[in-house]
């Protein structure tokens, strides 16, 4: 015999919420079912005593400090939020900017593994200008390619506009802490 639906009309009955046809139905299911009769029985009895029993009302303040405990820990998620993204924005940033500062000095490391090449620009101070002027002209020919394809990659500016804003949103994360006295 299943006695689940016999169970949930119990509970049903005690919230006042069962139907006439169930509760006649579950009545008659309790004349001859002493388990189900038990736990009805048991159950009126705690129904009874939570009705009874006085309503407990809470201590003065007790919203206002709930309300200060939840904005307190949803500001230190945020804090942690912004330490999270901060992260990702440097890492972000180091991945774009670590290979353009390679490929700039890897001209330099080439001349420095040229002894010949050293003994000439430190013999002949034109050919340091020339370097100079040559190095300073691929620089600007580098600067100049990268902003040209910059100019044309929506996904570029993307990266960028999302660097740039997580890093304001880390320095006014920090900031944030700093006020509150988190971080010191």
């Amino acid at each position: 015999m299943s006695h689940q639906p016999y169970s949930d009309w119990m509970h049903l009955a005690l919230d006042g919420e069962l139907e006439p046809e169930q509760r006649s139905q579950l009545e008659a299911h309790l004349q001859v079912c002493a388990r189900c009769a038990a736990l009805w029985r048991v159950l009126e009895e705690v129904e009874a005593m939570l009705t009874a029993a006085p309503l407990v009302s809470a201590r003065p303040g007790f919203t206002n400090r709930f309300n200060a405990r939840l904005r307190q820990q949803r500001s230190q998620l945020r804090a942690w939020l912004g330490v999270f993204v901060l992260g990702f924005s440097v890492v972000g940033a180091a991945l774009i900017l670590l290979p353009l500062i390679l490929g700039m000095l890897w001209p330099f490391v080439q001349l420095l593994g040229r002894p010949a090449t050293l003994t000439t620009l430190f013999d002949n101070a034109s050919a340091i200008s020339q370097t100079l002027l040559t190095v300073g002209a691929a620089l600007w020919a580098s600067a100049w390619a990268l902003g040209a394809f910059a100019v044309g990659t929506p996904l570029f500016w993307l990266l960028i506009v999302t660097v740039l804003s997580a890093t304001v949103l880390w320095i006014f994360t920090l900031r944030r802490l700093a006020l509150r006295g988190v971080l010191l």
